[in-house]
């Protein structure tokens, strides 16, 4: 059964995010929902334990999150469906850090990507605690609920993914500045370079057993 609750993203083993343009929020709708009744009318494969669809803010893009138990599930189901969204697709990706308060209660209304391309698994570490070690002490925006960064398997890129309370929060810390050291240290780390990003509301989330 769906749910509107966000996907509990610290609890992946192997991670399949992928974003694909659609072309219009109408679009985007039937996307989404002709891959949830895909899922909910067959029989999951084993070790996928949840997967969730986001719309752009846009009207143009999805994105799809597919949490797999471990890379041997992921890769078992790999040698018999190959790749296909919303479940496969280069590249994998697995948690390395994050950043939220121990009792946080708050309730997502926005995600907030961020992908780059880095040279090597050395500079994955390097960009990534760079930019956890520049983060406020007293928290940030009160807008911000957590950040994930998630690093892919093959060292070749890292996507930072963001909870907020809604777009109009991200839109204000971003008004006020509170992004600019972050883009500082995007753009001044050697071997690391911006690919694209996005603002998505949760559609639809499929916790499988």
């Amino acid at each position: 059964m769906t749910t509107d609750r966000f996907p509990a993203i610290a609890r992946t083993g192997t991670a399949v995010i992928g974003a694909r343009y659609v072309g219009g929020p109408d679009r985007q709708r039937l996307v989404m929902d002709d891959e949830v009744h895909a899922l909910e009318s067959g029989s999951p494969p084993c070790g996928l334990s949840a997967v969730s669809w986001f719309a752009s803010t846009d009207g143009e893009t999805v994105l799809s999150l597919a949490q797999w138990e471990s890379a041997g599930a992921y890769d078992t189901y790999l040698r018999g469906a190959g790749y296909a969204a919303p479940l496969a697709g280069p590249p994998r990706y697995r948690l390395y850090r994050s950043l939220v308060e121990e009792n946080e209660t708050r309730v997502p209304g926005c995600l907030i990507t961020a992908a780059f391309d880095v040279d090597g698994p050395e500079r994955q570490r390097y960009f990534t605690d760079a930019v956890i070690a520049a983060q406020p002490k007293d928290g940030g925006h009160r807008g911000a609920i957590s950040a994930h960064f998630l690093h892919s398997a093959d060292g070749s890129r890292v996507l930072l993914y963001t909870e907020w309370i809604s777009v109009e929060a991200h839109e204000e810390a971003a008004e006020a500045g509170d992004h600019d050291q972050g883009h500082e240290i995007f753009s001044s780390t050697p071997g690391v370079r911006l690919t694209h990003g996005g603002r998505y509301r949760l559609h639809r989330s499929l916790p499988l057993p």
